[in-house]
């Protein structure tokens, strides 16, 4: 009896501490790692993998087969994918929605004109604000890292955003006279990245805007295609006043500390019971915009064992969030 007695005071005294009123509070950590670098398997991955943690990496849908090993190819994605990481769309060209035309409506015609000596392919010039991917008679076109692949295949295009070259070469030459090739529209990035990612065997329910750039009209039209969407904002998602077509994401620098990200945690997760989703790009190379390093991020997961954070995906962030009658916890 005197044994219970103890028990029930030591219990009813690690509830009234201030690390036990923490219990079942901590609010969630998810990692989106956006463009689908290769340094991120390389690096990333196997840290990740050391903590047991999961996370979302975004892909540009259009990359994945263009050749260029800046960027994971298919057999990388599946293998985060089966090891419990969530791929999103990161839309099919990395666009922003105000670039181009916005809806299927406004996709406008190429104008092009034959390559001298080459009789099977065209050639324009256009701006990189005014290009994303192109379609020919209801079929998307392949980009690829250079004219020479071009040149051999058909159904395929390369466009050089540095000087505003581009060449096409069509699935039907007489496509060009028809007026049948066309420069996408975002409603298109929207939909088409879905289906080429799910094309190749990915389970697609999120969508991680190129840039952390949203609009309220793009933001309605991608909830025909996504059960959610991830932004920017530099802020925490908290209960009740989440949009989960809008969450919000802090963007991690290069030039930010462990100490600094791990703030932000202690603070928006533990302190505040949010949910604090990061935004990354490429890790422990000098690949992508703002690389951060693999120490930082040892030094991060690290943390986030220790503390017993929970980390997950974006799409089940949502569900535990969003969706789910209990509230998630330790």
């Amino acid at each position: 009896m005197k044994k219970n007695c103890r028990i029930g005071l030591l219990f009813f005294l690690i509830l009234l501490s201030p690390a036990g009123a923490r219990l079942g509070q901590a609010g969630m950590v998810t990692f989106v790692f956006d463009d689908g670098l290769s340094s991120i398997f390389q690096y990333a991955f196997p840290v990740l993998s050391r903590y047991g943690l999961p996370a979302t990496v975004g892909i540009i849908a259009n990359r994945v087969e263009s050749g260029d090993p800046d960027f994971m190819d298919t057999k990388q994605i599946h293998a985060l994918q089966k090891a419990g990481w969530e791929v999103a769309s990161h839309s099919l060209t990395h666009k922003r929605p105000v670039d181009i035309p916005r809806f299927y409506s406004e996709e406008k015609c190429l104008t092009l004109r034959p390559v001298s000596g080459q009789r099977a392919l065209f050639e324009g010039k256009y701006h990189y604000e005014e290009l994303a991917g192109l379609i020919e008679d209801g079929r998307l076109l392949r980009e690829r890292s250079s004219g020479r692949q071009v040149r051999h295949e058909p159904g395929s295009y390369y466009f050089d955003g540095l000087i505003g070259e581009l060449i096409v070469h069509p699935f039907e030459p007489e496509s060009v006279a028809k007026r049948e090739i066309r420069a996408i529209s975002y409603e298109r990035e929207l939909e088409e990245s879905k289906k080429v990612l799910s094309g190749m065997g990915f389970h697609v329910t999120t969508y991680i805007t190129p840039h952390n750039y949203w609009t309220p009209e793009m933001s309605t039209l991608s909830r025909r295609f996504y059960d959610q969407v991830a932004d920017g904002g530099d802020d925490c998602n908290r209960r009740g006043q989440t949009d989960r077509f809008w969450l919000k994401r802090f963007t991690i620098h290069s030039s930010d500390t462990a100490e600094a990200i791990i703030g932000l945690v202690k603070q928006h997760a533990i302190q505040e019971d949010g949910w604090v989703i990061f935004c990354m790009h490429g890790i422990g190379s000098e690949l992508g915009w703002e690389p951060w390093s693999v120490e930082k991020l040892a030094a991060l997961c690290a943390f986030l064992k220790r503390k017993a954070v929970p980390v997950v995906t974006v799409d089940k962030g949502v569900r535990l969030w969003v969706e789910a009658k209990k509230q998630p916890g330790i």
